[in-house]
């Protein structure tokens, strides 16, 4: 799980592509997500081969909180971001 991922966002007006580092210790998550311009660390939880983490970003001059929860296969990432905008898909690869 641990390592960095090529993530796509497949949102209403067309993918975003950008990266996510994971990094565990026990049920302890840490991370970097780069998307939109963004550039953000967070922290969350592991539950298994699944993750949840919160953090926001910025898109224009607007602050988007979200919640993403993904489970992690080998070298795939899963899962969704819920935000004020609804639920997105998010997949990814293992770089």
């Amino acid at each position: 799980m641990k390592g960095s991922y090529n993530i796509t966002l497949l949102t209403p007006i067309g993918p975003e592509k950008g990266t996510i580092f994971l990094n565990t210790e026990g049920e302890k998550l840490s991370g970097i997500l780069k998307i939109l311009g963004n550039e953000k660390e967070f922290t969350g939880v592991v539950k298994g081969n699944s993750i949840e983490f919160t953090s926001e970003l910025k898109k224009l001059v607007k602050k988007i909180p979200f919640t993403a929860k993904c489970t992690v296969n080998g070298d795939t990432l899963e899962g969704y971001i819920d935000s004020q905008f609804g639920e997105i898909k998010i997949i990814g690869k293992k770089a």
